[in-house]
């Protein structure tokens, strides 16, 4: 092992300023019940391409919500429907502000698994900028 590398101590990492807003993917941010997946199939609009399939209705609320319906079907084993909620989630929690006011369904698509998660990410954030040109929120006022 290298003893040369300096690491950054204590007081080198900068803490982030109090205005800015958390990362976090907190319990408001998640579609929990089946009631609140039921709203958002009952009258939702579909967004997709070759990697993802998102679900999308409007909430009126500030904030954006995400569901995750990954079924067995289309990702046979757990490590690869886990792997695909971990970068659905990571992704959504970049892109909050942008998907403010909508809840987001995400469901697995087949072969999911084999695509590398670079190109995932790239593809969900194209479905974003999909959404936010829709103009889906405003449609439905």
């Amino acid at each position: 092992m290298n003893s040369n590398i300096e690491l950054p101590t204590h007081s080198d990492l900068s803490p982030l300023p109090a205005s800015e807003p958390t990362n976090g993917f907190s319990k408001s941010l998640r579609l929990l019940t089946p009631n609140d997946f039921k709203h958002v199939f009952a009258d939702a609009e579909k967004f997709a391409n070759r990697h993802w399939t998102l679900i999308v209705r409007p909430n009126q609320q500030a904030y954006p919500r995400l569901g995750l319906a990954l079924s067995k079907k289309q990702l046979k084993l757990a490590v690869w429907r886990n792997r695909i909620k971990r970068l659905s989630r990571e992704a959504f929690r970049q892109h909050k502000t942008e998907l403010s006011g909508y809840d987001v369904v995400v469901l697995g698509r087949r072969g999911m698994q084999d695509i590398d998660a670079e190109t995932l990410h790239k593809s969900f954030l194209h479905l974003v900028g999909k959404i936010r040109k829709s103009g889906f929120k405003d449609r439905v006022k």
